[in-house]
């Protein structure tokens, strides 16, 4: 475990997160007439808690096993469709559009799915912040980087900052994205147009 995270911290997140995920799929039953069939808008709200469930799992056990999908690469356009798959379930339930847009991007091969994986639990992080949006994320590449701006002023989640408070809020997704970051090398600074996320890219000749 990195970033100084204790088995205390992730036991504690995992258990904090799990509680809320059982809330969700309690709330999509209240809000539900039992003797009729989900509608299109329950639907949603059950099928996306599901997955949020899998992707908490997925969180839990890379940091309690360092358990990590082998990188790889992929051309900008299907990086781009793989990340525009798991940003549309978060549109729809926070009622807020998301642009994935390329300021630079195509040309290059992008990482999966690492990196994928990372922008979408980092939108996650900053939705309630873009929420109505639109919320527009802009991709380039450089030769020194794979660079990722979340346009607006959402401020950087707090267990991402630098030196975190000791009591910050802690779940699972804050603790995989910090130790995701440090893994990867992944940079965040809050600049004048938005949060602006940098991933080191190996300089080629």
């Amino acid at each position: 475990m990195g970033g100084g995270m204790t088995s205390e911290d992730l036991w504690r997140a995992a258990l904090h997160d799990f509680n809320n995920l059982l809330a969700g799929l309690q709330g999509v039953l209240d809000l539900s007439d039992p003797r009729l069939p989900l509608d299109a808008r329950n639907r949603m709200r059950l099928e996306t808690t599901l997955e949020e469930g899998k992707t908490l799992v997925h969180m839990a056990r890379s940091l309690a096993l360092g358990r990590h999908p082998d990188p790889g690469l992929a051309p900008w356009n299907e990086w781009k469709a793989a990340l525009e798959a798991r940003l549309e379930s978060m549109a729809l339930l926070f009622r807020c559009p998301i642009e994935v847009v390329d300021r630079g991007a195509d040309g290059a091969a992008w990482p999966t799915p690492v990196l994928v994986e990372w922008a979408a639990a980092f939108t996650r992080q900053i939705l309630p912040w873009a929420t109505p949006g639109p919320l527009r994320l802009e991709a380039m590449v450089t030769p020194g980087a794979w660079t990722l701006t979340w346009i607006g002023d959402a401020p950087i989640p707090t267990a991402l900052l630098p030196d975190p408070p000791p009591d910050g809020a802690k779940n699972l997704p804050s603790l995989w994205l910090r130790d995701s970051s440090e893994r990867l090398n992944i940079t965040i600074q809050a600049e004048p147009q938005g949060l602006v996320v940098r991933m080191a890219r190996p300089c080629t000749s």
